[in-house]
Order: C-alpha cells, then sequence, then structure tokens
C-alpha cells in the first residue's frame, strides 16, 4: 500500500516546471500547457476509484505505517547532528544508534573532517571537541556558522547584527568580512580554499575570506532562503520560495527550477552528483523531488505526504536522503524507492519545556569512517 500511496501522490502533484535561461517569450506558450497538463493529471488521479481511496487514505493516515518506534541505528556509516532548536539543544547520533546530548546550543557544524563542532549559544560562538568539550568560545551574538577547509587550515563563516565575519579554526583572526551581508548561511566554495558565497545587498558574491577579494558578484530578483553547492563546486543552488536558481562556478544562471504554486523548503545536492534533492510544501502536503541540473525536464518524487516536511540530508556516501516529517512525528530515511521510517522522534529528542522540537539537519550527517 505504501508504494501506492507514493505512486498516486507522484501523479497527483507532478505540477513544477524547469528550465534552463531562455527569454520570455519562448517559455510563455508552455505555461498553460503545463497547468492544462497539471489539472488533467489531478481530475484523473481522484476520479479512478483505486486513486481516489488512495488520496483518501494518505490524507487521513499520517505518517507510514510500518515506522520503527525509535532511531536504532543509522542506515549508513557517519554521525549525525540534531539541533532541536528552542530548549532542546544539540544532540549526537552515531551509526549504532547511540544518542548524547552534547549541550545548549542554538546551533551546530561539523569542521570539514568530523574533528570538531562549531556551536553557536546567543552570546557565544564555540569551537568544541564532542568527546572532550569546548576548547575556545568567542563572545559573539552568531548565527549559521559554517566551517571549512583542511585539516590543518580552517576557517569559520558566521553571521551577526552587523554583518558576515570569519575567524579561523583554532579562533584567532576574527574579521568583519563584509556588514552587507543578509540573514541567509554562507556557502563555502568547495574548489577555492576559504572562498566564501553568501547573499549581499540583492546579490549572490563569492569572496576570498583572507583578502576581502571579490570573486564574481550575481544579481538576484529573489529572496533567498539558502545556499548550497555541489561537492565539486561546479554548481550553487540559491533557493528561495518559488524558485531554485542554479548558478555555475563563475556565477552564471545554467538553470531554473520553478514551481506551479508550492514553496520550495530547502534543496540538498547528493554527494558527488548533480541531482538536487528539493522539499517543496504543495497544496495537499509536502513533496520530496529529485532534479538532475544537467538534464533538463527530468525529475522524480521520491515521497510525498500530507503535512509538512523539513529540511533534507543526504548520507555522506550519498546513499540515503533524510527528511524530517514533524507532522507525523517521523524521520524517513529514503533511498530510491525504498523508504526507512522512524517514529516517536520528538521523544527522543526532547525539549526542556516538552513542547515539539524543532529538528534541523542542513549538512550534519558527517563523515563516513570519521571517528
Amino acid at each position: 500500500m505504501r508504494d501506492a500511496e507514493q505512486r498516486a501522490w507522484a501523479v497527483v502533484k507532478q505540477a513544477f516546471e524547469e528550465r534552463s535561461p531562455a527569454p520570455a517569450r519562448k517559455r510563455r506558450p508552455l505555461v498553460p500547457a503545463l497547468v492544462a497538463a497539471a489539472v488533467i493529471a489531478v481530475a484523473a488521479a481522484i476520479a479512478t476509484p483505486p486513486g481516489h481511496a488512495v488520496f483518501q487514505k494518505v490524507r487521513e493516515a499520517v505518517g507510514v505505517q510500518q515506522a520503527e518506534p525509535a532511531l536504532f541505528s543509522l542506515p549508513s556509516k557517519g554521525r549525525l547532528l540534531v539541533v532541536s532548536a528552542d530548549h532542546g539543544g544539540v544532540w549526537l547520533i552515531y551509526d549504532n544508534g547511540l544518542k548524547r546530548r552534547i549541550g545548549s546550543y542554538t546551533d551546530a557544524q561539523w569542521s570539514p573532517h568530523g574533528l570538531y563542532v562549531i556551536a553557536t549559544t546567543p552570546n557565544q560562538l564555540v569551537a568544541l571537541d564532542v568527546e572532550n568539550g569546548v576548547r575556545w568560545t568567542l563572545p559573539r551574538r552568531a548565527s549559521w556558522p559554517r566551517w571549512e577547509g583542511t585539516r590543518t587550515d580552517t576557517r569559520i563563516a558566521y553571521l551577526t547584527p552587523l554583518g558576515l565575519r570569519v575567524v579561523a579554526g583554532d579562533g584567532t583572526g576574527d574579521h568583519l568580512l563584509d556588514p552587507h551581508a543578509q540573514g541567509v548561511p554562507p556557502a563555502w566554495d568547495p574548489l577555492q580554499l576559504h572562498t566564501v558565497a553568501y547573499v549581499s545587498s540583492g546579490a549572490i558574491e563569492l569572496r576570498n575570506a583572507d583578502t576581502g577579494h571579490l570573486v564574481w558578484r550575481a544579481p538576484i530578483t529573489v529572496l533567498p532562503t539558502d545556499l548550497a553547492w555541489s561537492t565539486d563546486g561546479r554548481y550553487l543552488a540559491v533557493t528561495s520560495a518559488h524558485k531554485v536558481i542554479v548558478l555555475t562556478q563563475s556565477g552564471r544562471v545554467h538553470r531554473t527550477v520553478t514551481t506551479l504554486g508550492d514553496r520550495f523548503v530547502n534543496a540538498a545536492f547528493q554527494p558527488r552528483t548533480h541531482r538536487l534533492a528539493l522539499s517543496l510544501r504543495t497544496a495537499t502536503g509536502s513533496e520530496v523531488r529529485v532534479v538532475d541540473v544537467d538534464r533538463p525536464g527530468q525529475a522524480r518524487t521520491l515521497f510525498a505526504g500530507p503535512g509538512t516536511f523539513g529540511s533534507t540530508v543526504w548520507s555522506p556516501d550519498g546513499r540515503w536522503l533524510l527528511v524530517g516529517w514533524p507532522t507525523a512525528d517521523q524521520w524517513l530515511f529514503l533511498h530510491g524507492s525504498r523508504v526507512h521510517a522512524v517514529g516517536n522522534i520528538r521523544e527522543q529528542f526532547p525539549r526542556r519545556d516538552h513542547q515539539p522540537p524543532v529538528l534541523q539537519f542542513d549538512g550534519r550527517w558527517c563523515c563516513a569512517g570519521a571517528a
């Protein structure tokens, strides 16, 4: 029945458009056809008795029925940082299922090789050895810290109310990089060491964090919510509510993915590929789709269901996609057509005030084979 539910939802809601940059006059004729096709598909899926029955069942029964009662293990190697926002703190999950709360932090991110963690409190930036505790702190109102570099030469970019700042991995050399940076997590270029992409004054900028040299600036007309590089550094996905703009490593628009009335939650490149996992909020629920940015017009719905999906994150080996499903109190581990669901998430990562936690991932499944 679970496979039937997914197929029905894939038919009911496939209304999206993926296109390369092109003049507006070439795109207009496609819009009525896409809308008509979407309406016909919806009508056909609901009108057929099996489709209608599945549609109603998915709407009434939120969650995967065969979900595991707890997270007994991760389906792939590595360790997972879980940020249970608002009083829940940060948890560390090992691949054998061991869970350990590492502190009352508001955010956390791995160092490049999973050796350390950079975390935030309302008034501090904190570098941690997860086994041995705090290494250093910096008094800052920091948010969205991102760590990059080699094992011996690293930088941490983070946002403050006064702009984007950068500090070395040992806590030295803290400096302001751009006072005009906007409230979107920065993203380090995988190809160019100490070079960071971020949103500033209506554009995406790529800048050297040490010298301040501007590599390129790409004006945009959307309000970005997230930035994500492909692991080879060839593409940068700029996510906004109704559009994902994929830029090349030189800052040019390579492809644009839009939706017909849906809202993007986030986008994440599958490691070592140019396939982009998209979490969307639709009129009838939520979906996870995968789009290959090198192959226009090809997309695949991995999972769909009622309610709200959260962020997504790929396993380090790229085999599994983890999707949060707050409405169902579940996590979904997706691998092709396989769905492994884990329930009772709020119980496993409780908040101190006993309210449902907000679980975040955003690239926090780290380092297969790391200690």
